[in-house]
């Protein structure tokens, strides 16, 4: 796991298979999404040393596991379903559709 603790993120949840599932599809989205979706200001994105200095850490579940600790996600049952909130990025991010070569 990253820096935060497994269980000051287990607090969040009520055990390690949701909190697994919850933090794989956050970072999936945050991938489909080119890290636009974050809830994390720019003080909080995870950061990596490198030979040229700090970067954004590109590890997209580092940056779901802070999502989670920030405590800003909602967690649980009775949530928008992930086709509406699908559409609902797509239309505040649009993705640039590459069509295949014929």
């Amino acid at each position: 796991m990253a820096e935060p603790g497994i269980d000051t993120l287990l607090a969040l949840t009520d055990s390690k298979y949701r909190l697994t599932v919850v933090t794989a599809k956050r970072a999936q989205q945050l991938l489909r999404y080119d890290f636009k979706n974050t809830v994390l200001n720019s003080d909080e994105i995870p950061r990596m040393r490198t030979l040229e200095g700090e970067k954004p850490d590109p590890n997209a579940v580092t940056w779901a596991m802070q999502e989670l600790q920030t405590r800003r996600l909602q967690i649980g049952e009775g949530l928008i379903t992930e086709d509406r909130l699908t559409k609902f990025l797509d239309q505040m991010y649009p993705r640039e559709v590459i069509e295949p070569a014929d």
